[in-house]
């Protein structure tokens, strides 16, 4: 899974992550019990402040998530109730279709640009959580201290970048 904030957005970046892990959670790409990263890993690993992930992580129990559990860390809440409403995840995607669609014609490029950059993206991702590869390390080989989550860089450069 992958984790990034944008320190641009109109969004404070505490938001985001509480949003994006939250959104892992109840589309059920974090299982029961699965461990989250330590605090101190994770603020290092995308650049924020031990607080913010501190109160992120408070704000995530509160909603019944996830749990503290001592040595094990934190994890997923088993029966957390309430699971991605009906139709959320397929409107999400296209409010992101819909960003990478105006943003390519307003850079002027057509849809085999945006395309391109869409497949682009995924084979990223897919390479970043494919099983004998590095998936433990983000684009920018920050160390990922979880059991599949990977802090990414809001914008990771291009395949073939430097």
């Amino acid at each position: 899974m992958i984790l990034s904030v944008d320190p641009d957005s109109d969004l404070p970046v505490g938001a985001q992550l509480r949003d994006q892990i939250g959104l892992l959670i109840r589309s059920g790409s974090l299982a029961d019990g699965a461990r989250l990263p330590a605090i101190r890993h994770l603020a290092a690993d995308l650049g924020l402040a031990r607080g913010t992930v501190a109160k992120v992580y408070e704000q995530l129990a509160r909603d019944g998530l996830i749990r503290s559990s001592g040595r094990q860390g934190t994890v997923v809440a088993p029966n957390r109730g309430g699971s991605l409403p009906r139709g959320e995840a397929a409107t999400r995607l296209h409010d992101a279709a819909w960003r990478l669609a105006v943003l390519a014609r307003q850079l002027g490029l057509g849809e085999s640009a945006a395309a391109a950059a869409l497949v682009a993206a995924q084979r990223e991702l897919d390479r970043l959580d494919a099983p004998g590869t590095d998936s433990g390390r983000a684009p920018d080989g920050q160390a990922d201290h979880s059991s599949g989550l990977v802090a990414a860089e809001h914008q990771p450069k291009p395949p073939g970048a430097r």
